[in-house]
């Protein structure tokens, strides 16, 4: 194909449109972006603008969707060389309804520019409008930023109340998207893992356990310690247990029935303390208190 197109250049340009479709035909679509843009270059050197813009609108719908933003970008420009800024409409239009959300944000961007500068402000907000429900605010700030300048430069109060509306809906409908931090462009922090060892340290640590770190726990998950208040000798514990039993336990009476006299007796004794403290004091002799003292409260003693 290329030693025909030197030797007979545009003099044979059916021949020629043959062989290049015959070539589009047969090649796999990764490989035939070249040869679109030497067909297209050829129709525009010795063909028809028009089919050269056909061949840009095929090469559009055959190439893989990770070279179909910067064909439809190419397209748009040779629309916008050949036939003015208003045939870009219908591309741009199809270029969004074709692509994935992150180009097609990027292209309603461009028609919205484009729009601008035709002073078209109502059909570039429409365009923002819906771009922005492709638009991550997470992932596409810029999006968002270039939609807020053009509401400073073009729009009023209302209509950037309607801004901040939309970009509230578009952020509660994203919400339940996760992303991974290499396409958000920030990194996570990273997050130590608590391994087994360091959890039952800090829960032997709360718990005021010791931990013997020499002995390896016989089951998986669980070790082995003692309390500093305890003791790990359980034959000692027995023999607490039984001093305490004998400390506290109850004099055997010999019996279930309950003798009054014997507690007419103690109670007799009980009063020879205090009889023995009264006669300890006949050496004691007593006074009348003046009642001057009582003043009011005086005791009378009159019967």
């Amino acid at each position: 194909l290329t030693d025909f197109l030197e030797r007979y250049g545009g003099s044979k340009t059916p021949r020629a449109r043959e062989l290049f479709d015959r070539c589009l035909a047969e090649c796999p679509s990764e490989n035939a972006s070249d040869f679109y843009l030497l067909y297209g270059d050829y129709e525009e050197n010795h063909g028809l603008t028009k089919r050269a813009l056909g061949v840009y609108e095929r090469m559009c719908n055959a190439v893989p969707a990770a070279e179909k933003y910067t064909a439809y970008r190419l397209y748009i420009a040779k629309a916008i060389q050949y036939l003015g800024v208003t045939s870009a409409r219908p591309i741009y239009e199809a270029a969004i309804s074709t692509l994935v959300d992150s180009p097609a944000s990027r292209i309603c961007l461009e028609y919205a520019k484009m729009e601008t500068g035709l002073r078209e402000t109502d059909r570039a907000r429409a365009v923002l409008v819906y771009g922005a429900q492709l638009a991550d605010p997470r992932r596409d700030p810029d999006y968002w930023k270039a939609w807020h300048e053009f509401e400073v430069s073009n729009g009023n109060e209302e209509t950037f109340r309607e801004m901040l509306r939309v970009k509230r809906s578009v952020q509660a409908a994203f919400s339940t998207v996760n992303y991974n931090s290499a396409e958000i462009g920030a990194g996570a922090p990273k997050v130590e893992t608590l391994t087994e060892e360091s959890a039952l340290e800090m829960i032997a640590k709360s718990e005021g356990v010791e931990v013997d770190s020499k002995k390896q726990p016989l089951i998986g998950g669980f070790v082995q310690g003692k309390r500093k208040a305890e003791v790990a000798d359980l034959g000692e514990v027995e023999r607490r247990a039984a001093r305490l039993r004998q400390a506290t336990a109850a004099p055997d009476t010999g019996g279930d029935e309950i003798d009054i006299d014997d507690i007419d007796d103690d109670e007799e004794e009980e009063e020879e303390p205090s009889n023995s403290a009264a006669r300890s004091t006949t050496g004691v002799t007593e006074k009348a208190i003046p009642t001057a003292l009582y003043g009011g409260l005086a005791p009378s003693t009159e019967k």
